[in-house]
């Protein structure tokens, strides 16, 4: 039997994910990265439940484990900095029990992958047909396969091409990460202040320093795509209007917006697809069913998806991909809707304070079980 040849679009987790599945079955890849070198910075990113299973069986789980954030638990503080409610890092919990940067897991999936990635290299052009696929790229390349894999994240215009009826739907706000300094007296903490104006902020700890996370509610901007400046300054304004620039620990967030080289800042969007393949041409990660992070689940399903991905290729047959996957990306899109985000960040100073009575409620009574039922995971076979 022939074995295929296979382009990913996409050098980011699940494209590498990827290369890594497919090389452990003998299946070599070209892998299309439009960054000029491995991708660095990123916020950090929840490993929950099947992903650790796959990492093991690909052998990568210990080096996971050897790079991983110590994130202990979530606790929301209100404006006097008193904690309101707290949640620990367990298995199958709300705040996931392995914490790891994004650019470090990208690392070790590099490493581990056999693909063969071609650097400042992006498709700007694809013809699929019956027989195969031809991409050409913008280094005036072509690139002869039996397959294309579409891993270019939410904003795929591959994807708008091939795949019309996919569909990105926004869910009415705004994610921002920035490197900040770690408080000390957090200890492991991530720390969580949303008391009304339709902003979140939390500061979690990193390998290295801290990370700030930020969600602000709000009408879709066209004046924000890819404009970093006009982001910062969304941001900044934002929390200006909600009252809170010299609050907490905001003035040091603020100088972060204003001056960290890796801020990154984009909308929130959910991505739907009545089908991930379309003769030669297939849909993966974020690029195929995207949650928006706040989920906590893109990169399990990421990471899941690739094997399941590379099981369907080795076997022959596409459909298999979608029998395993769609189940389980139905569940994990759960929570992607513009009534979380309204959870996370709320428009006013009553609604916060009943949503921390609500969490309060839940996290000290035997309530508790129900959030940690939310987390666990349903089997990914359908």
């Amino acid at each position: 039997m022939k074995t295929p040849r296979i382009v990913i679009s996409g050098g980011g987790i699940a494209g590498n994910a990827l290369g890594v599945a497919l090389g452990r079955r003998g299946i070599s890849a070209t892998v299309l990265e439009r960054a000029d070198g491995p991708r660095i910075g990123g916020h950090t990113v929840d490993l929950r439940g099947h992903s650790q299973e796959v990492l093991r069986e690909w052998g990568l789980l210990d080096d996971v484990l050897a790079v991983r954030v110590a994130e202990e638990r979530m606790v929301a503080v209100g404006r006097d900095g008193r904690e309101l409610w707290r949640m620990p890092a367990q298995v199958g919990g709300i705040v996931a029990d392995v914490e790891i940067g994004r650019e470090d897991l990208n690392a070790v999936l590099e490493k581990a992958s056999a693909a063969d990635v071609h650097y400042g290299e992006h498709l700007v052009h694809a013809e699929v047909g019956a027989a195969g696929v031809r991409v050409e790229t913008n280094c005036g390349g072509r690139i002869d396969a039996d397959l294309l894999v579409i891993a270019e994240g939410t904003r795929s215009s591959t994807r708008a091409r091939l795949f019309p009826a996919a569909e990105a739907q926004y869910l009415g706000g705004y994610l921002a990460f920035v490197a900040v300094p770690y408080p000390r007296e957090f200890g492991s903490d991530m720390r969580m202040f949303a008391v009304g104006g339709g902003v979140m902020v939390a500061i979690r700890p990193g390998r290295v320093g801290g990370q700030a996370l930020l969600a602000v509610r709000t009408p879709r901007r066209e004046d924000l795509v890819r404009d970093g400046a006009a982001q910062r300054k969304f941001l900044a304004d934002s929390i200006e209007q909600a009252g809170i620039a010299d609050d907490w620990h905001l003035p040091s967030v603020l100088d972060a917006i204003a001056h960290d080289p890796g801020f990154y800042c984009d909308e929130l969007v959910k991505v739907t697809a009545p089908a991930w393949s379309a003769g030669r041409a297939v849909l993966l990660g974020d690029t195929a069913w995207a949650g928006s992070p706040m989920t906590g689940l893109g990169t399990a399903m990421a990471i899941m998806g690739a094997e399941a991905l590379a099981e369907a290729i080795e076997a022959g047959d596409l459909g298999g991909y979608e029998t395993r996957m769609r189940r389980f990306v139905r569940w994990g899109q759960r929570d992607a809707s513009q009534a979380t985000l309204k959870q996370w960040a709320p428009s006013t100073a009553r609604q916060a304070r009943r949503n921390a009575m609500v969490m309060g409620m839940f996290t000290r009574t035997p309530l508790r079980r129900l959030l940690t039922r939310a987390g666990n995971l349903p089997p990914w076979y359908a």
